[in-house]
């Protein structure tokens, strides 16, 4: 393979930049979307193409900044030590197809690279201390949320999440409702100033218990522990703290004034006496010979789940830390760009890699809009923490593209660390006779919830064919009633309290609700009686989970356009579609009648018959001159529409105002208001007295108009320091433009934050103008 030259090298660590910053932003919002070990591929990628170009390593580069972002809606604190992240040792390569190691040969593998980095880490420490042989502490790598906790003469004075490494966000009154953090230190004599660190975390039993609570009262579940934690320790009124599991542990010390340690296994020891939560497991080794036995005998155990250390221990853990023991040799170390020199974390690789097991047979989930799900049952496997059985397999074109057959055996993993999936399939354990997927065959050509019929619907707007089969029966479908109440009643939605995916289903179950409107009939009597369980184990809704959902219902009447546009689940509507569909219309009637959207759909049929009717095509070229000069004039013609239609938006002033919604989203608005379903939504509504009105009418259109933002697209990407995305977004509205969630060459500007990625790149490459937080803030007045 060719060198890379250095404009390919530029090229492809910009895209692995924008690419880490955004898991970086996930992360952060407790919403990962690859695993940590995918992630540190991206980092070690961008590390190397650093290495060999090292004008490419900006000092804003992931590499050199610890993986997480500040919040926003806490007071943020500097660190008066920073909090840095372990450099990783790289997981073992798996050995070639060729080789077909049997597991036990393939662990081996793995762990003889592990001690081998082990054995370099310790060579290159040896060198740059002078001395022969390094004590070591060996311990569990917690995956929590990273705490600093500031006991200032044996008090707690100051509770901090890490940040970015170098301020993060005070919650000290969050932390004080964690009972394991104790308020005042057991010492008689405390020092001035003692920071510890740790790690706050819900057990893997509490979790559970606590997600059976939250789905019992109709809320949403969390989809793990760690997501659970961030999410609570955000929470802004600190008594909601108490009422969630959570607990900590502490393994590290930070600034200090009056006390002192010697040793890290000094420092585990103390703040045990102190009466802080401390790791059950760690150990000291004398040199690289004595990490190895112990790393063998204490922490892979054979990956026996009866003898692996993370059954042993509460919490989740994703690693194993290696630190020199002695505190006074961390100074002489020279540190690396955003981690310690002292310290190097592991993953081993069955922990954070795919797991094998048997796909034993495929079953068919029914969403909200229709759409067929094949789901995977499998043999039951262990994977990063929990028991995985069931996986999704997204659709019937990537099982196709995999070729999974029932009765593979497939490798699953955890997508984001949170949803199952199948990687793909050993096909040299495929059993004899496997035949290859077919959804129509396998339902029996109907939808297995209500038995219509399932089709392949076109969309107008170009007339392709979805992915996706559909079940027909939008009305009758219970699944698809299911879960379009669900829908209806989320937070993003309608916001309806303790209306969660339980709830929704038992609702249409027991006939109380045909479809989401049906809501608005029922009484705190006749919902506070619901029957979540079965008919033999009775367990009942509840009058005061009952009464705060009637409350909401009637709240929910008042709310805008653009919210009920979304509770609707109009396919391809999102959040930001709704919210410009709203903008330029006033009404849902006047929404399901829109002239503006019968052009923008016209627009998009156009212009997919003068792709598919270009004289030039290669995929359909013309076969005679005759036919070329009938194309030619058809295209003249679809030219000369799209220009009138082009103008007739233009001069209008409504595209302007929805730079988001393209063909395909209007021709699904069009479709759903045309259908029965829809002209029923508004038939109801009407009688409901329900009429939602857009946040923009009654308002003086002049001020839009004359805003400074007025008929401006405006992009924002980056965190940034005095307001939220959603806060900037409002002001962008407010002051009269329009919000887009993609550069495109019609963008007026891109307000760029902190750790902005790839979409400043392409702003500069498309010479879009770019402003700064202060600039933006001045521009809206």
């Amino acid at each position: 393979m060719a060198a890379m030259t250095h404009a390919q090298a530029k090229a492809r660590h910009a895209e692995l930049v924008g690419e880490i910053h955004k898991h970086d932003r996930a992360y952060e919002s407790g919403h990962p979307l690859i695993t940590d070990y995918e992630y540190d591929q991206l980092e070690n990628e961008l590390k190397g193409l650093e290495e060999k170009f090292p004008e490419l390593a900006t000092p804003d580069s992931p590499t050199r900044r610890v993986r997480s972002e500040p919040l926003t809606k806490f007071k943020r604190v500097r660190h008066l030590e920073p909090m840095l992240s372990l450099d990783k040792i790289q997981a073992a390569d798996h050995p070639t197809k060729e080789e077909e190691p049997d597991d036990d040969q393939r662990k081996r593998l793995q762990d003889e690279n592990t001690l081998k980095e082990f054995a370099r880490f310790d060579a290159t420490l040896q060198k740059q201390l002078g001395t022969s042989k390094i004590e070591y502490v060996l311990e569990p790598k917690v995956d929590g949320v990273s705490i600093s906790v500031h006991y200032r003469h044996g008090k707690l004075a100051l509770g901090m999440t890490r940040g970015d490494g170098r301020e993060g966000d005070n919650i000290t009154e969050n932390l004080k409702q964690i009972r394991d953090i104790p308020h005042d230190l057991n010492l008689k004599d405390p020092p001035a100033l003692l920071e510890v660190r740790g790690e706050a975390y819900i057990s893997q039993k509490d979790f559970e218990a606590m997600n059976a609570k939250l789905e019992a009262a109709g809320g949403e579940a969390f989809p793990n522990a760690r997501n659970a934690t961030a999410g609570t320790l955000k929470q802004l009124d600190s008594r909601l703290i108490a009422e969630r599991p959570l607990s900590a542990v502490f393994y590290a010390v930070g600034a200090r004034e009056g006390i002192e340690f010697k040793t890290h296994a000094e420092v585990l020891k103390s703040l045990k006496q102190f009466g802080l939560p401390t790791q059950a497991h760690w150990w000291i080794c004398h040199g690289a010979d004595e990490v190895r036995e112990c790393y063998l005998k204490n922490v892979v155990a054979h990956y026996d789940e009866r003898h692996d250390l993370r059954s042993k221990l509460p919490y989740e853990i994703d690693g194993i830390v290696l630190k020199v023991n002695k505190l006074a040799d961390w100074a002489r170390l020279p540190p690396k760009a955003k981690a310690p020199g002292y310290a190097i974390v592991h993953k081993p690789i069955p922990w954070i890699t795919p797991a094998e097991t048997l796909l034993k047979a495929i079953t068919v989930q029914v969403g909200r809009t229709g759409v067929l799900t094949p789901v995977a049952e499998l043999e039951p496997v262990f994977l990063q923490g929990s028991t995985i059985s069931r996986a999704t397999l997204h659709n019937e074109e990537e099982i196709h593209r995999k070729d999974i057959r029932i009765g593979d055996t497939v490798i699953i993993r955890k997508a984001g660390m949170v949803i199952p999936e199948v990687v793909e399939v050993v096909k040299s354990k495929r059993p004899p006779g496997a035949q290859p997927f077919d959804l129509v065959a396998h339902v029996g050509g109907k939808c297995p919830a209500c038995g219509s019929p399932i089709v392949k619907e076109k969309i107008s707007a170009g007339g392709r064919e979805e992915v996706a089969w559909r079940c027909e029966n939008v009305a009758g479908c219970p699944a698809q009633k299911s879960r379009r109440v669900e829908f209806f009643a989320q937070r993003r939605a309608l916001d309806i309290e303790s209306l969660g995916g339980i709830v929704a289903e038992k609702l249409v179950e027991r006939r109380l609700v045909n479809e989401p409107l049906d809501l608005f009939d029922l009484t705190v009597a006749k919902l506070g009686a619901l029957n979540l369980g079965t008919d033999d184990g009775e367990r009942v809704y509840g009058e005061k989970n009952a009464a705060k959902a009637v409350e909401a219902l009637e709240r929910s009447k008042t709310l805008p356009l653009n919210r009920w546009i979304y509770a609707l689940a109009i396919p391809n509507v999102g959040e930001e579609t709704a919210y410009q569909l709203a903008l330029a219309h006033g009404s849902l009637e006047e929404l399901a009648a829109s002239p503006l959207l019968k052009d923008i759909r016209e627009l998009g049929e156009l212009e997919t018959e003068r792709s598919r009717n270009s004289p030039q095509s290669r995929k359909n070229p013309p076969k005679s001159p005759e036919e070329k000069l009938a194309r030619e004039k058809r295209n003249d013609e679809l030219k000369t529409r799209t220009a009138e239609l082009e103008a007739h938006l233009e001069q209008g002033g409504g595209k302007a105002r929805m730079p988001e919604v393209g063909a395909v989203a209007a021709a699904s608005v069009l479709d759903f208001f045309a259908s029965s379903y829809g002209r029923k939504i508004l038939k109801r509504l009407k009688e409901l007295g329900i009429q939602p009105v857009s946040e923009a009418a009654g308002k003086d259109s002049a001020v839009s108009k004359a805003g400074p933002l007025a008929g401006k697209t405006v992009v924002v990407t980056g965190t940034l320091a005095t307001m939220s995305r959603d806060d900037a977004f409002a002001k962008i509205r407010a002051a009269g433009g329009s919000v887009s969630n993609s550069i495109s060459a019609k963008t007026d500007f891109l307000v760029a934050g902190e750790n902005a990625g790839s979409k400043l790149d392409k702003a500069r490459k498309l010479g879009v103008k770019v402003i700064d937080e202060k600039e933006f803030l001045k521009m809206c007045g």
